[in-house]
């Protein structure tokens, strides 16, 4: 069963707020993460005309008259759900906002980045802001009335304390909104379907014939693999394809929300810096179900590095979740070096500080975990840098001023709690 009440979504404020004060407004994200549930309700919340370009009819008049197709919600907000599907109403749009550029005219959704879409005219540059919406952050899914803010809780609070074990069930869930409340059967059957659809439908319709066959595969070898650094000629190998049309399928998955990539952190003082990002589904639950991978496979023996990396996975992308409302403006990289040393993550602040963060799936480790933060600061010795080792244990202690190891669960459940 579903659950029976939709989830608040966390991003709420930072629209609102957008909305007093731009013309246009952006939310965009993958299928059925929630986008027209949130701007249903932000239209609730004003006057507004609210049509969706999932109806062949609305879409018909969306394409045949785009300038009347703007202007029809007159001085209330026109609210365009799935706007990707009419590429041509982006000039008369820039044209009606030149001429009237009152905040909160236009809030547009796309399953897509809407601005990379084939024949959109113009950037909307000075006119637009664009926001992501992810699948359901574990606060949002713990009904959390205060978002979760992990990266200030770090850097504003000195003491330590316990919190929960990371259960593989909450990794291997995810965060889409249709499958929380469902079997473990019903939730794969549930992905398995949508990607389907993506594949047979969505993104045909977005770049044309092709990519049907191919995109599925693209996205089940990117499953299993977690979060990791894509090697284009490998996956060329893999699908059967030139190098070339590789690229272009990541391109599609990436418009499209379905995909994540987290680049490397650029600067080393010795040997040299990797470059390639690190990929990932954009949900664990997802890539989970893809792969056919349960919680029972989670303790086996050959199932463990795989969970690793989910758990990895799993952690960035909250991370990448809390980003859109922290009080804290952070950027997400990776770090690995021709010398061998690897960091999982490091989050670059404004101020130029290091939250180097290093992730670990098991309940129980020892100072081997967070050997590789040591040796990051080490080398990085002209930068502050605040260590993290976050693992799948209960308790957290701090070993040094700058060094804290943390269960993952505080990513989340750190409200009241101290670092």
């Amino acid at each position: 069963m579903n659950s029976p009440q939709p989830f608040s979504r966390h991003l709420e404020p930072q629209l609102s707020e957008a909305l007093a004060d731009t013309p246009v407004i952006v939310i965009q994200g993958a299928r059925q993460v929630g986008k027209s549930t949130l701007a249903g309700w932000l239209a609730d919340q004003r006057e507004s005309v609210l049509v969706t370009l999932d109806d062949p009819a609305v879409q018909a008049v969306a394409l045949s008259d785009p300038g009347f197709f703007v202007t029809q919600a007159d001085e209330r907000m026109l609210v365009v759900d799935e706007a990707q599907r009419a590429p041509g109403i982006i000039l008369p749009l820039k044209a009606t906002v030149d001429r009237d550029r009152r905040p909160g005219r236009f809030l547009l959704t796309g399953s897509a980045d809407l601005l990379q879409v084939k024949g959109i005219g113009d950037s909307l540059a000075g006119r637009a802001e664009a926001f992501d919406l992810w699948p359901l952050s574990q606060g949002e899914l713990a009904r959390r009335t205060n978002p979760e803010d992990f990266v200030t809780w770090l850097l504003e609070t000195p003491a330590i304390a316990d919190s929960e074990r990371l259960v593989p069930e909450v990794v291997l869930r995810g965060g889409y909104p249709e499958v929380q409340g469902r079997s473990e059967t019903r939730a794969r059957a549930w992905f398995e379907s949508y990607a389907t659809r993506l594949a047979d439908h969505d993104a045909r319709e977005l770049a044309g014939g092709g990519y049907s066959d191919q995109l599925r595969a693209l996205l089940s070898i990117l499953a299993a693999s977690g979060q990791h650094e894509v090697v284009r000629a490998r996956l060329a190998r893999e699908l059967s394809v030139a190098e070339n049309t590789v690229a272009a399928y990541l391109r599609t998955a990436t418009i499209m929300r379905l995909i994540t990539h987290v680049p490397s952190w650029g600067r080393s003082l010795r040997g040299r810096a990797a470059k390639r990002p690190k990929t990932s589904l954009n949900d664990t639950g997802f890539a989970a179900s893809l792969t056919g991978f349960t919680a029972r496979h989670s303790v086996s023996i050959g199932g463990r590095e795989f969970y690793g990396a989910l758990v990895e996975q799993f952690v960035a992308l909250e991370i990448a979740k809390q980003r859109a409302w922290s009080a804290t403006s952070y950027r997400i990289h990776h770090y690995r070096d021709t010398d061998g040393l690897e960091v999982d993550l490091i989050l670059e602040l404004a101020d130029g500080r290091l939250v180097a963060i290093e992730v670990k799936s098991a309940t129980d480790i020892n100072e081997k975990a967070w050997r590789n933060v040591e040796r990051f600061r080490d080398r990085f010795h002209d930068r502050e840098v605040i260590g993290v080792c976050l693992y799948a244990g209960d308790r957290s202690w701090r070993l040094h001023d700058w060094l804290h190891v943390l269960p993952i669960t505080s990513l989340w459940q750190h409200e009241g709690a101290t670092p």
